[in-house]
């Protein structure tokens, strides 16, 4: 193993340095805008991070990249494709990691147009890590296929804070149907499911402008007697927290051309709060889960409506599924074992490649979720 340098911040000069000069040097320098990663995710081998700036412009990204072995981009297109476009011009080495990318289904010639630039341009990235592991649509329409993805299981959010509440405050059957999230909900399906039946609901929303970020409108037309519209505007976890602990079901509706995932944030949170989930099938969804949530099909309001009032009087299946729903998140576990998975999956896609300064042997991911992954689809964990 190398040696951990004493001053780990390693740097090059942007017109570049020879791969071997570069190889002299303990570590392995890693550029990510996801500030959570470190040094202790992977301690076997020796990393170096920096982080990607917000004031930092494009001149600027590029020539960290440059100065990298690895660029760890989460969640950001714009970036990715800078990173893409820049080893497309120049045969640079670092090789570059997309974590969660979020991909759509094109809805215009502009969004077929930028959808085949991007498909071309994301040819670069050396490994996709993806939450989910259905790539069928991502693969149509991106060329994002299996021998270049990696599945990794998400996080539930604030899993401590649900820890604390569930020691703390007593467990009820709820008062209301909660259409909760923000990502491309299908709330027209859902309004239509809830004037079928005859229990209390709430919509749950933030305001406008974050939902239509995320795919999603506010409800502006007439809504049934039994349910209520609630815009919330506190931006706080621990609100969002407050109104599931009062749900009796969790109802995340979605839609059928989706290609990515929507919903699995939020239902790894209802699951941990030990809430009966209703969800549409989609990515993230059905090749996920299986007895943890009810599963029903996408856009189907009579499907949805007779769920939700069958699992309304029914207790015991309720309770059911959400303790299985429970189980499932504690296996996911929180914010570090995501963290962990990343770092190692990340170190281990270039040890794949004979990289010098990561050994094979020390890029095994622990076990995380004995859930065995789709056909061609690399998984974090063995099967237990």
């Amino acid at each position: 193993m190398l040696k951990q340098s004493s001053n780990p911040q390693h740097t090059l000069p942007a017109d570049g340095t020879p791969a071997n000069a570069v190889r002299r040097q303990p570590g392995i320098r890693i550029l990510t805008n996801l500030n959570a990663l470190n040094q202790s995710h992977f301690p076997e081998t020796p990393l170096s991070f920096s982080y990607v700036n917000e004031a930092d412009g494009v001149k600027q990204f590029l020539a960290r990249c440059i100065r990298s072995d690895l660029v760890i981009v989460h969640t950001d297109p714009a970036k990715l494709m800078l990173a893409c476009a820049l080893k497309c011009v120049l045969p640079l080495r670092f090789k570059i990691v997309s974590v969660d990318l979020i991909v759509r289904t094109p809805r215009s010639v502009s969004g077929r147009i930028k959808t085949f630039l991007q498909k071309i341009l994301f040819k670069r990235v050396h490994r996709f890590i993806l939450y989910f592991k259905d790539l069928r649509g991502c693969e149509r329409l991106y060329g994002i296929g299996p021998e270049r993805t990696i599945y990794v299981p998400f996080k539930v959010n604030q899993l401590e804070e649900i820890h604390r509440r569930l020691a703390v405050e007593p467990q009820s059957d709820g008062e209301y149907v909660m259409c909760a999230g923000r990502t491309m909900r299908d709330i027209k399906t859902f309004v239509a499911a809830m004037r079928g039946v005859q229990c209390p609901g709430i919509l749950h929303q933030q305001p406008a402008d974050m939902m239509a970020a995320h795919g999603t409108t506010v409800w502006q037309d007439e809504l049934p007697p039994n349910l209520k519209l609630v815009i919330d505007e506190s931006y706080s976890h621990e609100v969002f927290l407050d109104f599931i602990s009062k749900a009796r079901l969790i109802v995340i509706p979605r839609y059928k051309n989706d290609i990515g995932p929507a919903g699995i944030a939020t239902y790894l949170v209802a699951m941990a709060m030990n809430k009966c989930v209703v969800i549409s099938e989609g990515p993230g969804v059905g090749d996920l889960l299986t007895n943890e949530a009810v599963i029903v099909p996408p856009e189907d309001t009579a499907a949805l409506a007779q769920q939700i009032a069958l699992l309304w009087d029914d207790h015991t299946q309720r309770r059911e599924i959400a303790e299985r729903g429970q189980e499932y998140a504690e296996l996911v576990g929180g914010a570090d074992r995501l963290y962990g998975d990343i770092v190692r999956t990340s170190v281990a896609s270039l040890a794949e490649d004979g990289f010098a300064g990561v050994r094979q042997d020390e890029t095994a991911v622990r076990q995380t979720l004995p859930i065995a992954a789709a056909i061609g689809v690399r998984q974090t964990s063995e099967d237990v």
